[in-house]
């Protein structure tokens, strides 16, 4: 049974009102028994001598304000289980995002997505089922079957332990089958997780299958994964039937030992007719609500799977972060002695030290994957260091970054990735994500410096325009305009860009360079760029190769090495200067 303190540390606080509710609830299933009390005294003035229809009218009319007074309860119940349903799952979903908001990034290159997707959105859906469609009934149900076992004895025991004599057997044959049926219930979430996973690779990446006219051999695979789901589909179902059957049949032979205890009792002249025609009308209402449990707890099953998959995600640890707020006037940062490595990967740094100079432009270059996008996402602190320090502020004073709040630390840096992801939203919404509490005026200042003000005036709803899930509805190159502009918006004091023009044509690429000049000034930036071009005149030009510094000096120095960097240089103009050549 799923304990209500499990979805407590799911939601992380209390469940307000689910005590009122269950005790409406109690009291709706005590109007709901309480009629076949009144119901045992209509028979048996039925049958005196002397019937009353007075006396009869009384009681029928007692039944009628119960019922009259279920409406109203089934009213609020439903109305009250549902908003507490709806509040769990939105208080599960934002403390779900809040903790992966916090999560190392190696975490996501790792997982999949689309199980990650399958936590958030379906297993959060089948926890508000708990109470928006089972938690109710499964507790009304339990209290009915509870008064009506106590009534019965209470009247008659005889014929109480009668009805209940198979219970026990029941509760036993459910429980020793539901194992077998839960271990099936939780290969089949995994096995729909895959079919998910590969109808949208599929769909995702159909428009290069047709390219390559590969759809029908590519769906073959998708087919291959429908044919064993079903397979496998159809042996989780009949595991799953064996709990319930097992249970239902049990319950259904202590119905027969009623039968055979009322007519011996009846036989005996030891029940009046009354009490006979009592026990076979409630034992109706007693069987039924039970073969309902047995629905209500194979269902629980798969909702028990679905607590336990968000409370492991819950569980993964969270980047270590302290809690220090420092007033950072110095940018300085320090890469000290650091080691690190990709999950499953290679080492990419070891003992590696770097110094980015307060108010300097630090430019990183090499071959790919010498460790440049890797050295700038520690800095931003989405990864945890294997060993080392990252350091921040001056040489007499500095922070360790680990000891930093990271939020505090996010504040004070700006990144512009290669792609940087826009959301379903508002042009105006997505600049907002760099500061919320901008001005329409500021917005259409960092678009002006971004060069997109225009593109975006000429728009049918200016800033007010829909851009797309990812910013389909824009060009690549306007897409990387908006988050340059986003980061001119945030104007913080530390500036990373990564490969920030790659994206951009050449027509407006002077023109973003000429922006992010004016983004760039007075400030700490960390650049990294396989254009060497654009990366002359940096204070600072540092050489990477497989996770090391072989050069480190200005564009002219390093050219003067006739090293990698002249290299590098020398490739790129070649690169420049080719044509397609006629056939």
């Amino acid at each position: 049974m799923l304990k209500i303190k499990t979805l407590k540390r799911l939601t992380g606080s209390s469940l307000k009102g689910l005590k009122f509710t269950i005790g409406l609830t109690v009291l709706d299933a005590f109007f709901a028994s309480a009629p076949y009390g009144f119901l045992y005294y209509i028979l048996l003035d039925m049958l005196s001598a002397n019937p009353s229809l007075q006396y009869q009218l009384s009681l029928v009319m007692w039944c009628v304000i119960m019922m009259v007074a279920r409406v109203f309860l089934a009213r609020a119940i439903h109305l009250k289980i549902n908003l507490i349903g709806f509040a769990a799952g939105r208080q599960i979903r934002e403390r779900l995002g809040e903790h992966l908001r916090k999560m190392p990034m190696g975490f996501f290159q790792s997982s999949d997505f689309g199980n990650i997707n399958n936590r958030l959105l379906k297993d959060v859906d089948l926890i508000e089922r708990i109470f928006t469609h089972l938690y109710a009934p499964m507790i009304a149900t339990a209290s009915v079957l509870i008064f009506f076992a106590l009534g019965l004895t209470l009247k008659d025991w005889r014929m109480g332990l009668a009805m209940m004599s198979t219970l026990p057997l029941a509760v036993v044959a459910y429980w020793l089958t539901r194992n077998y049926a839960r271990k099936w219930q939780d290969h089949m979430q995994g096995l729909m997780h895959q079919l998910n996973d590969a109808v949208m690779e599929y769909v995702d990446g159909l428009k290069e299958l047709k390219s390559h006219q590969m759809v029908g051999s590519m769906f073959k695979r998708l087919d291959s994964v429908l044919n064993q789901t079903r397979q496998k589909a159809m042996k989780a179902e009949v595991a799953a039937v064996w709990p319930v059957y097992s249970f239902n049949f049990l319950v259904e032979v202590g119905f027969i030992v009623l039968l055979v205890a009322v007519t011996w009792a009846w036989l005996g002249e030891s029940l009046t007719l009354a009490e006979v025609l009592l026990f076979l009308i409630a034992a109706t209402r007693f069987f039924r609500p039970l073969l309902n449990m047995s629905m209500f707890l194979a269902e629980l099953n798969f909702l028990n799977l679905a607590v336990g998959r968000v409370d492991e995600l819950i569980a993964l640890p969270q980047l270590c972060g302290g809690s220090k707020r420092p007033k950072l006037q110095d940018m300085t940062v320090r890469m000290e002695d650091v080691s690190f490595s990709y999950p499953g990967s290679a080492t990419v740094f070891q003992h590696f030290s770097l110094t980015l100079e307060s108010g300097k432009i630090t430019a990183l270059v090499g071959p790919s994957g010498s460790g440049k996008s890797t050295a700038a996402s520690l800095i931003a602190r989405f990864w945890e260091l294997d060993e080392g320090a990252i350091w921040v502020g001056d040489l007499q004073n500095p922070v360790k970054l680990t000891e930093m709040d990271e939020e505090y630390w996010l504040q004070h840096v700006s990144v512009v990735f290669q792609a940087s992801y826009l959301f379903n939203d508002t042009i105006a919404n997505n600049l907002r994500v760099a500061r919320p509490g901008a001005s329409d005026d500021e917005l259409w200042q960092a678009l002006e410096m971004a060069k997109l003000a225009a593109r975006v005036r000429a728009m049918p709803d200016g800033m007010e325009t829909e851009i797309g899930a990812a910013g389909v509805h824009l060009s690549g190159g306007e897409q990387q305009r908006l988050s340059i502009a986003r980061a001119m918006l945030k104007d913080a004091p530390f500036v990373i860009l990564d490969e920030a023009t790659a994206s951009l044509d050449p027509e407006n690429e002077y023109e973003i360079q000429m922006a992010i000049q004016a983004l760039i000034q007075k400030k700490t930036v960390l650049v990294i760029a396989h254009k060497l071009s654009t990366i002359q005149h940096a204070d600072q030009i540092v050489v990477l190769d497989q996770g090391k510094i072989v050069e480190q000096g200005q564009h002219s120095e390093l050219l003067a090495n006739q090293s990698l960097y002249h290299e590098l240089w020398h490739l790129q103009h070649q690169s420049q200067s080719w044509v397609l050549a006629a056939g």
